[in-house]
C-alpha cells in the first residue's frame, strides 16, 4: 500500500509512532538531521530513533569509523531534540547487521510500538536485494525519502509512504574535507567537528 497516511488515533490508544533511521552517521551531519525531521513532520511521527550500525552488509569491505566516535557525535547533535534518540542495538553485535534481524529485537522489546523504516529511494529500489525484506515488512511501515522529481513505486506487501526531501551534504565529502584540513567544511556541526579532530578518528 503506498501513500499511507498517519492516523487520526492518539499515540495512547495505537502505541507510540517510531521511526527508525539506520546508518553508519560517519560522521553524523545536518543532512541526517534534515531528513530525520522532514519523516518525523510528515508520517506524525512521536521519535526518531538514530540506528548507528557496527558494521554494515553493503560495506564490509570499508567498516566505519569507530563506534564511540560516531555515538558522540550524534549524542551531541540531538540533545536538544525532545523527539530523538539513538538505539544501540546493532552495536551490541560484531557481525554485520541485517535490518530484519534489528526490527524483530525491536518488536519483541517493544511490542505495543508502531514503527517506520526510514530509508532513501535508492534503497528502496534494492530492497528486495536485502536479507528478508518480507520480515522487515511484515514489522514496519516505510518511509522512503524521495529526492524532488524521483520516482518512487509501490511494492506488492509493502506498507509505504513517499516524503520528498533531499540534502546535499555527503559523510564522505565530509571525511575528504577533515582529511585536507579545509578551514570550512559546510553542515558538519563546529562541536562534532571538534570531537573528530580531537581523536583523530574518521581520518
Amino acid at each position: 500500500m503506498a501513500d499511507e497516511k498517519h492516523s487520526d488515533q492518539s499515540p495512547s490508544e495505537l502505541g507510540k509512532r517510531v521511526g527508525i533511521f539506520g546508518g553508519s552517521f560517519d560522521p553524523v551531519h545536518e543532512g541526517h538531521i534534515h531528513l530525520a525531521t522532514l519523516a518525523k513532520e510528515a508520517a506524525g511521527l512521536n521519535e526518531v530513533w538514530f540506528l548507528p550500525c557496527q558494521v554494515s552488509p553493503h560495506k564490509l569491505a570499508t567498516p566505519p569509523s569507530a563506534t564511540d566516535l560516531r555515538v558522540r557525535g550524534l549524542e551531541l547533535v540531538i540533545r536538544d531534540l525532545k523527539w530523538a534518540k539513538i538505539d544501540r542495538t546493532e552495536l551490541e553485535v560484531d557481525e554485520p547487521s541485517y535490518s530484519y534481524v534489528t526490527m524483530e529485537k525491536l518488536a519483541q522489546k517493544f511490542p505495543d510500538q508502531q514503527w517506520y523504516w526510514i530509508m532513501g529511494g535508492d534503497q528502496w529500489v534494492k530492497l528486495t536485494k536485502w536479507m528478508r525484506p518480507e520480515r522487515l515488512a511484515e514489522i514496519a511501515s516505510f518511509i522512503v525519502m524521495a529526492r524532488h522529481g524521483e520516482k518512487v513505486y509501490p511494492r506488492e506487501g509493502y506498507r509505504m509512504q513517499v516524503v520528498e526531501g533531499q540534502h546535499p551534504a555527503s559523510s564522505t565529502r565530509i571525511r575528504e574535507a577533515l582529511a585536507r584540513n579545509d578551514d570550512d567544511i559546510p553542515y558538519l556541526d563546529p562541536e562534532v567537528r571538534r570531537l573528530i579532530e580531537s581523536e583523530r578518528a574518521f581520518l
